[in-house]
């Protein structure tokens, strides 16, 4: 969600509705994956922030850290945004790996080069 420069872009309060409770967003860690429960060209009523989260997780999923830095946001209010989603059944969440899961070299390097091509 880069805006051009000297374009303006929506603030993060803006886009949780101003939700700033953590605990709305806890499930989610950098960790987790999500994927889009629905296309978004079938969810054209729902705002476009929504619309570009939605089209970065269509397909097989993609970890919370990835879609903060492809957003260009801060994990919590990252988080937030994403327990949004979730209440609203436009996104499936695969909760966080075990602590031996994640810390596996060939999953690190996945969100690695995932980072890379944001």
């Amino acid at each position: 969600m880069s805006a051009p420069r000297g374009t303006r872009r929506t603030r993060t309060f803006a886009l949780t509705g101003s939700r700033t409770d953590r605990a709305s967003g806890e499930q989610f860690t950098m960790h987790s994956t999500v994927r889009a429960a629905v296309l978004a060209d079938d969810a054209r009523s729902i705002p476009e922030e929504w619309q570009t989260i939605l089209r970065l997780c269509a397909g097989p999923g993609i970890a919370v850290a990835e879609l903060a830095a492809r957003l260009e946001m801060r994990l919590t209010p990252a988080a937030v945004l994403l327990a949004q989603l979730l209440e609203q059944g436009l996104i499936e969440h695969r909760p966080p790996m075990s602590d031996p899961d994640a810390m596996n070299i060939d999953f690190l390097r996945r969100i690695r080069s995932g980072l890379e091509r944001a």
